[in-house]
């Protein structure tokens, strides 16, 4: 799915991408998930969704194109600056307020601390849009994880 306009230029560098590690990590403690690797090839992989999303408003294109097997959260945001990971995280975190434990579904807190996945790549592309400063973040997951029926073992309550 092309896009309607040139992608953004990648802004993704070690700070970013062991902020991206350290915080993902941080929220899999809090729920008794083992720590994530940085994998290099998932870095190149999400690279290359950022960029590709970044062709297009906001998160319109969504996960168009994701590939089979990798699970993906997405974060876009608009403003006078560039976006760090700890607010992608943050962001996606926030949502285990109103996870509902009896009843789960799938979503990017349950992505984030999901217990079998293993290894991530992290990405981000910024520059000005043509309203605001763009940024958007990609983290990819495998193996594959946020799985519907499967949460109850891969989702610990803090």
């Amino acid at each position: 799915m092309a896009g309607t306009r040139p992608a953004l230029p990648d802004a993704t560098n070690g700070a970013f991408l062991l902020q991206a590690l350290d915080e993902a990590n941080a929220r899999r403690a809090e729920h008794h998930a083992p720590p994530l690797a940085m994998d290099a090839l998932l870095v190149d992989y999400a690279k290359a969704r950022a960029a590709a999303l970044s062709e297009h408003e906001g998160l319109r294109a969504g996960h168009h194109g994701l590939r089979a097997g990798t699970g993906e959260n997405l974060y876009w945001r608009a403003g006078d600056d560039m976006s760090d990971a700890a607010e992608a995280v943050a962001s996606w975190y926030a949502e285990s307020a109103a996870y509902d434990w009896d009843d789960p579904r799938p979503g990017h807190f349950s992505r984030l601390v999901w217990r079998s996945t293993t290894r991530m790549g992290a990405a981000r592309v910024a520059g000005q849009g043509p309203e605001a400063y763009e940024t958007y973040i990609v983290f990819v997951f495998e193996p594959l994880g946020d799985i519907q029926g499967e949460h109850e073992k891969n989702v610990s309550r803090p």
